[in-house]
């Protein structure tokens, strides 16, 4: 049973993530989206509570977003080397160059 009541937007393409602002850059994938959270599958195994910034780009943006969010819940199946890990939205901010 699906509680969720956001609306979720699937997404099904790779983003740009990282533990701390200092860090290089990751590849990950991201499930789908809400007004609160994403869904992502990240190759690391990483502690629930973690915070990480995602940095995601559509044909229809002009500039990439920069979310802050932090892992909430982590899938038990690992899928082509890849965790699936639910995460709440902090913070969403615009490429600022």
């Amino acid at each position: 049973m699906d509680r969720r009541i956001k609306t979720r937007v699937e997404w099904n393409g790779p983003i740009k993530y990282r533990l701390q602002q200092v860090d290089p850059y990751k590849t990950g994938f991201m499930a789908n989206i809400s007004t609160s959270g994403a869904m992502l599958w990240l190759d690391e195994d990483l502690d629930l509570g973690t915070k990480i910034e995602i940095v995601m780009k559509s044909e229809y943006d002009p500039e990439p977003v920069h979310m802050h969010m932090h892992l909430v819940r982590a899938e038990d199946e690992i899928r082509e080397g890849y965790k699936g890990y639910g995460c709440e939205l902090e913070m969403a901010v615009s490429e600022i160059t």
